[in-house]
């Protein structure tokens, strides 16, 4: 069993070799994070399993470091992927007053159109959606999450451990947020 204070140098040594491996094995990924960012989170995750490894010799070390950056990869993309996924709801809203139970209502861009123009303007679409919520303070950041999962009000606050009216009320100005930070990233671009 590792302890941090043993693991920390080892990953500090084999910071460069870790770093190609990821940009060989994460291009994917690295269109997205830096590969600081990448061997960072691979640091972090090694270090919280450290419990589970005995050193043994320092190819057996990076062996087990590799496993860790493979599962660390495919949780980013499929974090990614489910950020992409969540951006076509966040365009289903629009500027029309929710109903009392939470959900908004709105329409697809570009519903009843198909072809390459279309699915073009959707994808720049769904990616001002997401600039338009990393915008956005965290606690509105998850309100606009939640909205666009459907969740309803009393669980939203019951997770935020507030009362019905000031989670409606903190949704409410979520969404007002997210809508005219979505307006003025689609007039900039």
């Amino acid at each position: 069993m590792a302890t941090e204070a043993e693991l920390t140098p080892l990953l500090e040594r084999t910071r460069g070799t870790l770093a190609a491996y990821l940009e060989r094995e994460a291009r994917g990924l690295l269109l997205r994070e830096s590969i600081e960012d990448v061997v960072q989170g691979v640091h972090v995750r090694a270090l919280r399993q450290a419990a589970q490894l005995e050193i043994r010799s320092d190819g057996e070390f990076f062996n087990w470091l590799k496993i860790v950056a493979r599962q660390h990869v495919l949780d980013r993309q499929k974090y990614w992927s489910a950020l992409r996924r969540q951006g076509g709801a966040m365009l289903r809203i629009t500027a029309v007053p929710s109903t009392t139970n939470g959900a908004g209502s709105g329409v697809d861009p570009a519903a009843n159109m198909t072809g390459p123009a279309t699915y073009a303007m959707r994808r720049e679409m769904i990616e001002l959606a997401g600039k338009a919520v990393k915008t956005l303070l965290p606690r509105d950041q998850e309100l606009v999450r939640y909205s666009t999962d459907g969740m309803p009000i009393e669980q939203i606050a019951k997770l935020l451990g507030v009362s019905y009216d000031a989670a409606e009320q903190a949704r409410r100005r979520a969404m007002e947020r997210f809508k005219k930070a979505f307006e003025l990233l689609t007039r900039g671009s």
